[in-house]
């Protein structure tokens, strides 16, 4: 490389985080039309560049700071074991995700699904429905400090650390069992892993504190969430005069390090049996080391419906991942179990070992198969399930 691609190139390094895609693009093509670089020169600037932003071969659509908009789709295959459910190939989310700022101090985002399945189940006992498209986040950050920012609209409950992993960034196709039965997830409704608000995406209405605090070099020390919600779940207008609290902190007392943990404090008031009213609890904790090449992430939860005689539910789950060829080849493995009710005669323990491998052609482009090996306590007949995803992003 010639002395004079050198300077170039650390000339984009050195404004990359204030340059946007299309800027560092009109630059390099006016050299090229001067003469002042060829057009290999540039395309290898271009490459070292997105590969220093990790986006190699994707291309957000960004308009100066009001508006970076992205996407992404995944189309899978499933196949179950047991007889009697379908297996066939579907459209599992179709995405497009808007997010911007426009000052210093107000960023906003939208999140829209176009599989609409994917999003409310429409039987939420909460009286949730189901919307094609499907508006997923619609929220107003207001940032006066670093030690506090205020969210209103529609988010992710700040609960779980697994729950909280956007969907394009997971490391196993399916989330755990436990993050599906206890946090407004989709479930499992052929096994009884339903939270009691329905499936909501882990979503819902209100209004967020949250702050970072103690910076160390290129990181924050503590992270904290408090969030006042609705508690009726996704695009719905509460149903009860009641509001749930969520609660989140996250300590890294190094920064590949951060341990987590949160509570939720909320009351359901079901639209189709109001006798069925109760309250509804969560509490967790979770921690994930992540290096290059491997990450190591655990978590645990409980549940509980119900005040008098209540249904206590808990699980956990431990997952490792290697990338056996870096940035290309991806293993994973998760021993994950849940408990239905840890009060019950009868052992409830539903045991799973996951498997997994993604193959990246870039950051948000991969193709990813997924075997579950699943153990029954209350279900003899075979139960495994292979799962094959290709996600391709922009």
């Amino acid at each position: 490389m010639t002395k004079r691609t050198i300077a170039l190139t650390a000339m984009l390094a050195l404004f990359g985080y204030t340059l946007r895609a299309q800027s560092s693009d009109d630059l390099l093509n006016l050299l090229t039309r001067k003469g002042t670089i060829t057009q290999a020169e540039a395309d290898s600037l271009r490459e070292a560049y997105a590969i220093k932003e990790q986006r190699t071969d994707s291309f957000p659509l960004k308009l100066g700071r009001s508006l970076d908009l992205s996407g992404y789709t995944q189309a899978n295959y499933l196949n179950y074991q047991r007889s009697g459910l379908t297996n066939g190939f579907a459209v599992k989310r179709a995405r497009l995700d808007f997010q911007g700022h426009f000052s210093s101090r107000f960023d906003y985002r939208l999140l829209v699904d176009f599989a609409g399945y994917s999003a409310a189940s429409g039987t939420a006992p909460t009286g949730g429905a189901l919307i094609q498209p499907t508006l997923l986040d619609a929220n107003l950050t207001y940032k006066p400090f670093t030690w506090l920012n205020v969210k209103v609209g529609q988010m992710l409950e700040q609960f779980s650390l697994e729950s909280l992993t956007q969907d394009r960034y997971l490391d196993l196709i399916e989330r755990s069992q436990v993050v599906n039965a206890l946090v407004a997830r989709k479930g499992d409704a052929s096994n009884g892993l339903v939270d009691s608000i329905g499936n909501q995406n882990g979503r819902d209405l209100g209004v967020q504190l949250n702050g970072s605090l103690f910076r160390k070099s290129d990181y924050y020390v503590l992270d904290y969430y408090v969030q006042l919600l609705d508690g009726a779940g996704i695009n719905s207008l509460d149903n009860n005069n009641e509001k749930d609290v969520d609660a989140r902190l996250v300590v890294r007392p190094f920064k590949k390090l951060a341990v987590g943990g949160s509570y939720y404090n909320g009351f359901d008031k079901f639209t189709s049996s109001t006798g069925r009213s109760q309250e509804r609890i969560r509490w967790g904790a979770d921690a994930a080391w992540v290096e290059r090449l491997f990450s190591l992430k655990g978590e645990y939860i409980r549940g509980q419906e119900g005040n008098e005689n209540p249904v206590v539910h808990q699980g956990w789950y431990a997952q490792g991942t290697y990338f056996v060829l870096p940035r290309k080849l991806q293993a994973v493995v998760r021993y994950d179990t849940y408990d239905a009710n840890v009060n019950a005669k009868a052992d409830q323990t539903t045991p799973y070992w996951d498997l997994g491998l993604n193959y990246f052609f870039n950051v948000w482009t991969k193709v990813e198969v997924y075997y579950s090996i699943r153990g029954q306590q209350t279900i003899h007949d075979a139960n495994n399930l292979f799962e094959a995803q290709f996600q391709i992003g922009f």
